[in-house]
């Protein structure tokens, strides 16, 4: 372990971000900040917060690294460029898009985009998640240095479960906008279409979003979020994940799934066909007869390790780990 200091700042401690902290870790002296973005005056008092910790704590860290480019990236990148420290930012879909009808993305916001824009600028190098989320990045600020880093996934079984004729997608929602961001309005409609197949959907909460949902097709099974080991036995029975989303900077789930061997059947936007790459079937998304068609064809192919060894070789853990420690030995 080296005795430089790396300051981690982050809003929440998704499974990703926590896979950057256990990689981290093990080379550096980590010190966590977290930044509450829940509501609004919650964030403003955190930005209070963290000006004052910067202001007093700066000159103790040897690097800023700081998961999204967003409000709470604003301050780091600032006092790192102004004390020469080296700053990184990871970079996904939120961080880079401008959904007006949804209110989704930093760039909806006049304010935000620009904090969002000064921190892509400024600092030393954005990780970018896909090569989707890089070339945007190029887009909005061309002064930004940038770095493809995929995510990375972990997990702890390869099942040899007999694969079932169901049809899985895994979409975290409990508001309008993640509904329609993930594409689950989409997903229910090719159920209704497909009354023949069985269609499991995870993560989406029923009681909050009823009024979206509307009458749930007998032949789709609707499941709330699930523990991570819960999560792979539906993985691993598979036989096909679909996800249609209108947005997506990696899709972690659709790795998840391929590494079990599942036929991916997605919308073709954003960074999801640089994971699927040339396996399954790419698709419009709002067309539920393409995508029944798609799916049709997909539980026909023969079963194979094809779609495992892709994610093995891109998509680990610890592909990101040796790649992401490599970056920062670099740019030292």
């Amino acid at each position: 372990m080296t005795n430089k200091r790396l300051l981690f700042v982050y809003t929440r401690l998704t499974s990703f971000v926590q896979g950057d902290i256990d990689i981290l870790e093990k080379g550096y002296r980590l010190y966590m900040y977290h930044v509450d973005n829940t509501t609004k005056t919650k964030q403003l008092f955190a930005m209070f917060r963290l000006f004052f910790y910067l202001i007093f704590n700066i000159n103790k860290f040897d690097i800023i690294y700081t998961w999204f480019a967003d409000y709470h990236s604003f301050l780091p990148v600032f006092f790192a460029k102004l004390f020469a420290k080296r700053s990184y930012i990871v970079i996904a879909g939120y961080s880079v898009s401008r959904i007006r009808d949804l209110k989704y993305g930093s760039f909806v916001n006049p304010i935000r985009g620009y904090m969002t824009k000064y921190s892509m600028n400024n600092a030393t190098l954005n990780l970018c998640v896909s090569k989707h989320v890089e070339r945007v990045v190029r887009c909005i600020a061309p002064l930004a240095k940038r770095e493809l880093l995929y995510d990375g996934i972990t997990f702890r079984s390869t099942s040899t479960t007999p694969k079932e004729n169901t049809i899985l997608c895994v979409a975290i929602s409990s508001t309008k906008q993640t509904f329609l961001i993930k594409g689950i309005d989409r997903y229910i409609a090719v159920a209704r279409v497909a009354k023949d197949l069985n269609f499991i959907l995870i993560g989406l909460d029923k009681t909050s979003l009823s009024h979206l949902i509307g009458e749930v097709p007998d032949n789709l099974e609707i499941i709330p979020k699930l523990p991570h080991n819960e999560l792979e036995e539906y993985f691993a029975k598979a036989s096909v994940y679909c996800q249609l989303s209108r947005s997506e900077s990696f899709a972690v789930s659709l790795a998840e799934a391929m590494y079990h061997n599942c036929v991916p059947v997605i919308s073709n936007i954003g960074g999801m066909p640089e994971v699927a790459g040339d396996f399954g079937y790419k698709v419009k998304g709002d067309d539920a007869v393409e995508v029944v068609v798609a799916i049709r064809s997909a539980m026909n192919l023969p079963s194979s390790d094809k779609y495992r060894e892709r994610v093995i070789k891109m998509f680990t853990t610890e592909v990101r780990a040796k790649a992401l420690l490599d970056i920062l030995e670099r740019t030292a």
